[in-house]
């Protein structure tokens, strides 16, 4: 990542991370909860059992690795640009008594190790450098033989509405009628700082880049990777790549039925998972 961008990102989030809630106990109780890790084709390789070892690259406050590691007992390595997002998942991971996990501060592009894992998951992140796919041809030096990358990204169509609406609410009413608007999406009784902390990173963060499926896929196939599954069609079992296509350029359609007219939370992003079929 360029220093400047780098830096600027780094800042944003020792201000306040990314979901992050008022109080370390109400993580616990989030992460104990959620065996799902909130993306069904995760959910289920990581219940296969064949997942030992993980690396997470941008892992925040932890929940996503304090998750693999509490619920299906894998070994995670976290790591992040950020110092205070991992004070708070070392406190989160002492409270939950979770064992075989580590956080370590460090930029993406700078982090090296000798180490393989079955898992290489980085969720929201790439998109916060200065360049997406030398992110990702970088970690995924790190997936094992036959093992997985899980990515989360901004999707060029679907991103555009959130992003367009709440610039135009913040442009004309001011920031407390954009956080209003985005807390109205979630509902009632939802912790007040955890909305505040995706509100900032979904609405206000300082760099981000939108991607599409079909750019993803390019990445996987120069990285010798296969794709296995997507949220774009929900995770659901796929034929041909065309299908998938053509469901993401539904989604600009999709986020405005969702966003403005329905008012559900719909940001923009979508996940894949791949599995390593050979070496770049």
């Amino acid at each position: 990542m360029s220093n400047a961008i780098a830096e600027k990102v780094r800042s944003f989030y020792e201000h306040m991370p990314f979901n992050y809630y008022t109080t370390p106990e109400a993580a616990v109780v989030a992460v104990s909860r959620n065996p799902t890790v909130g993306y069904e084709d995760l959910a289920s390789l990581l219940s296969a059992g064949t997942v030992k070892t993980a690396l997470e690259v941008g892992c925040g406050t932890g929940w996503l690795s304090l998750a693999m590691a509490y619920h299906y007992d894998v070994t995670v390595t976290g790591i992040d640009i950020a110092q205070n997002p991992l004070k708070r998942a070392r406190v989160v991971k002492d409270k939950l008594g979770v064992k075989g996990i580590q956080f370590l501060q460090s930029d993406l592009f700078d982090f090296c190790t000798d180490a393989r894992f079955s898992l290489v998951v980085s969720n929201g992140v790439l998109h916060s450098t200065s360049d997406a796919r030398a992110a990702f041809l970088h970690i995924q030096r790190f997936v094992g033989e036959s093992g997985y990358v899980f990515l989360g990204l901004y999707h060029a169509f679907g991103r555009t509405v959130f992003l367009e609406m709440f610039r135009k609410i913040i442009a004309s009413q001011g920031e407390a009628a954009a956080f209003e608007r985005f807390a109205s999406m979630w509902g009632p009784g939802a912790d007040a700082t955890h909305v505040r902390s995706w509100f900032r990173d979904q609405v206000l963060h300082p760099h981000e880049t939108l991607h599409t499926l079909q750019e993803v896929i390019g990445w996987l196939s120069e990285a010798g990777f296969r794709l296995v599954s997507t949220s774009i069609n929900r995770h659901k079992k796929w034929t041909a790549i065309e299908e998938l296509l053509k469901m993401e350029s539904q989604y600009e359609q999709l986020s405005y039925q969702r966003n403005v007219v329905e008012n559900r939370y719909f940001p923009g992003f979508f996940t894949v998972l791949a599995q390593r079929t050979a070496q770049p």
